[in-house]
């Protein structure tokens, strides 16, 4: 899940407003760059593809006109984002923060970009400067509380989301790391209380909000072993939100490792309509097809995964086991069990269990061993 979340709406007054204290004093912004820059954020603002193309050309205007105008940067960057493209949004946000270094919402949105990218660090130093410029600002202390916990600084994020909690009590993303950093610490008495506090305060009119609570009690009953409590706490998320995810995800496990494959592959249909370009969520579809013996589809899945990403680990892994246990293919599966030690991290889950597989399936290239006895 992401950490935080770009602006949906970007820089709406351009230089035309009144610059925080902290912003760097620059020079009057050239005027047919701010109109433009303004009718790109007109364009920004309405629904469609063909507005957000016609606004992304505005904002690319305007900076032609005058490079120093950040907000246009900033814009186009959040264009950028919105359409998946991290490098170019990096570009972008670097770019707005070359002419105003301590700006707050280049400076959180870059931290997203660095975050989805993998580059926790530079995202926390990112959050941190932010802070610096903006104290109050809760989403950043929210998302750094989320990088300190996934780091296991569990102290370090226990203190910044109790810091948004003093400036704002009721606060659920707040106490949903706070239940997290006590699951993660198995700490599972105190994470129980803590998400029920969240369930209390969740307003009922955000039902994804509350859909992301139930899920996260979810994962503290499996946590817990109780395989039961987790099924009911998922099938709740779902009911309030059934476009949230990471519930039917949770769900679809839930089902496959208790051998109920066509609930599984149902609920990883339902993933992939919505988000045909889930490699996780295609993974494990494959992994419940092959459960309903259905081997071909379940290969295609793996392959699918392999053409968008080649050193998919957990796609390499899947597919050597159904080459080794369910068609066949067990000398040629040592391949494919290497490709994934080759590209699976150190820590991944299942790197012994591959080389395990390796050990036991014979190396078709070796030499053959030595004969013995016989005439010297």
């Amino acid at each position: 899940m992401a950490a935080l979340a770009v602006s949906a709406g970007g820089c709406g007054g351009g230089s035309t407003s009144n610059q925080p204290e902290t912003l760097a004093e620059l020079p009057p912004a050239d005027p047919a760059a701010v109109r433009e820059f303004l009718a790109g954020n007109r364009f920004m603002g309405r629904p469609g593809r063909g507005n957000q193309r016609r606004a992304r050309r505005r904002f690319q205007k305007a900076i032609q006109i005058d490079p120093n105008l950040w907000e246009a940067h900033y814009n186009l960057g959040v264009l950028q984002r919105r359409a998946g493209d991290l490098e170019a949004a990096a570009g972008s946000f670097d770019a707005a923060l070359q002419i105003q270094p301590r700006a707050p919402e280049p400076l959180l949105a870059a931290a997203e970009v660095d975050y989805a990218r993998g580059e926790q660090g530079a995202a926390a130093e990112r959050l941190e400067t932010l802070l610096e410029v903006d104290p109050e600002n809760l989403d950043a202390r929210v998302a750094l509380a989320v990088m300190l916990r996934e780091d296991e600084r569990y102290d370090a994020a226990l203190e910044q989301a109790r810091e948004v909690l003093v400036r704002d009590p009721q606060n659920i993303r707040a106490l949903l790391e706070i239940g997290r950093a006590y699951r993660a610490r198995e700490q599972y008495e105190v994470a129980r209380l803590v998400l029920d506090k969240a369930v209390q305060l969740a307003p009922e009119d955000a039902p994804g909000l509350m859909a992301e609570v139930r899920n996260e009690q979810g994962l503290l009953e499996l946590d817990r072993g109780d395989t039961q409590a987790a099924f009911q706490a998922f099938e709740q998320a779902i009911a309030l939100d059934a476009a949230y995810e990471p519930a039917r995800m949770n769900m679809g496990s839930v089902l496959l490792h208790a051998g109920d494959f066509a609930g599984a592959v149902a609920q990883y249909e339902a993933v992939l309509e919505q988000h045909p370009d889930d490699l996780a969520a295609r993974v494990a579809y494959g992994a419940a097809l092959r459960g309903q013996g259905e081997h071909r589809q379940a290969r295609r899945q793996y392959e699918r995964v392999l053409e968008a990403d080649p050193e998919n680990a957990d796609a390499l892994f899947n597919l050597a086991v159904l080459q080794a246990e369910f068609v066949d293919e067990r000398t040629e599966s040592r391949a494919t069990f290497q490709r994934y030690l080759d590209a699976a991290p150190r820590r991944h889950p299942k790197r012994e269990q591959a080389e395990e597989y390796l050990q036991l399936i014979p190396d078709p290239n070796a030499p053959p061993p030595p004969r013995q006895g016989g005439p010297p």
